[in-house]
């Protein structure tokens, strides 16, 4: 029997069942992307709201007395007890608004909220002390059109304690302390944890966006850049510089859990400041060890002897952070190094302390 090949015709039928197939299911799978991604983009815009909110309502509930200030448009400030040993002094803490970026000034240091900030409006009310925050997040994530992305808005009341009240009871202001508030809590050093991370994201964006034009620059141009990246290690190491006068100028009750009354015995003392000293003392990436500072007090270490060991941790963690951080600037230094130098442009690293960074 002589066998039968395929024709062209069949071919042809055979192509246009499947594209007549495949056109359906490619919308359907498209369809189920676009609502996976949406759904996920409300539940981001939720937490990112809720984390904006907290933040403000810590802040803004530790304002000195008359002191709340709504600056402009898109900036707002209070005053509150400025963190270590001179606690009796008030700093500017303030927030400034410019879309779609909601920024958190303290300190001379700025730390990026949100991103993600379609309205900001802080109100404040009839009634002495209260103040209401009107936040619209707006976010689209996996793809999604930056137009159709999902809004979420929420207001939130909040109380300015030492406005709404003529006499502080002495419990609240102990556990109102800004000094507790923002060493216990994590604040500075989360933030500046966060600020490190930002730094080398955006500072990362621009050297490869740098790069892609680099071929072309002069050797005056290349100088810019050069002169670029080590201003960006030097961000780097005034961030380290600062978080360790932060952790040297705490107070010794910051280091302790929330409910300490505030008298501590010597040896608690003791205790903290060694802690202090010994994160303040890891000067190079290569030396940060957890357990050193986890095992200060002997038997049982921190873990037995009352103190925040979370806030603790976060402090460390915000040093760590900065360590990578400069590590990473140092490496995209070299790689401008050997191009630089294959263009004419002499390149010094020898400033550089590379062992600080773990290269």
């Amino acid at each position: 029997m002589k066998k039968r090949g395929t024709t062209l015709i069949e071919i042809m039928v055979g192509v246009v069942i499947l594209s007549i197939i495949s056109v359906p299911i490619y919308y359907l799978l498209k369809d189920a992307s676009a609502k996976r991604a949406m759904v996920a983009s409300r539940d981001y815009v939720k937490q990112e709201a809720n984390k904006v909110l907290k933040l403000l309502e810590n802040d803004l509930s530790q304002a000195r007395k008359g002191t709340f200030k709504q600056v402009s448009d898109d900036v707002i400030e209070i005053k509150v007890r400025k963190p270590g040993k001179d606690d009796t002094k008030d700093v500017s803490l303030s927030y400034l608004y410019v879309a779609p970026d909601l920024i958190r000034r303290f300190e001379g240091q700025r730390w990026l909220v949100s991103r993600n900030v379609a309205d900001f409006v802080v109100s404040e009310t009839p009634e002495a002390g209260r103040l209401v925050v009107s936040l619209k997040v707006k976010a689209a994530l996996d793809g999604i059109p930056e137009e159709q992305g999902p809004e979420y808005a929420q207001e939130k009341l909040i109380v300015m304690r030492e406005d709404s009240s003529e006499e502080l009871d002495a419990f609240w202001r102990d556990v109102g302390d800004v000094n507790k508030f923002f060493a216990t809590q994590g604040s500075i050093m989360a933030g500046i944890k966060e600020d490190s991370k930002q730094l080398v994201q955006q500072f990362t964006g621009e050297f490869e966006e740098m790069l892609k034009d680099v071929k072309n620059m002069t050797v005056g141009e290349l100088a810019k850049v050069k002169d670029e990246l080590f201003n960006g290690l030097k961000d780097v190491e005034n961030q380290l510089g600062s978080i360790d006068k932060d952790i040297l100028d705490l107070d010794p009750k910051a280091l302790y859990d929330p409910g300490c009354d505030g008298k501590l015995s010597d040896s608690e003392k003791k205790r903290a400041q060694q802690v202090k000293d010994a994160l303040a003392g890891m000067d190079a990436k290569d030396k940060m060890d957890w357990n050193k500072i986890k095992d200060i007090g002997g038997e049982g270490g921190l873990f037995s002897s009352g103190m925040d060991t979370k806030a603790i941790k976060e402090m460390y963690n915000a040093k760590f952070e900065i360590f990578n951080a400069g590590q990473q600037m140092v490496q995209q230094m070299d790689e401008f190094k050997t191009f630089a130098e294959s263009n004419g442009l002499p390149v010094d690293m020898s400033s550089i302390n590379r062992q600080k960074w773990g290269l």
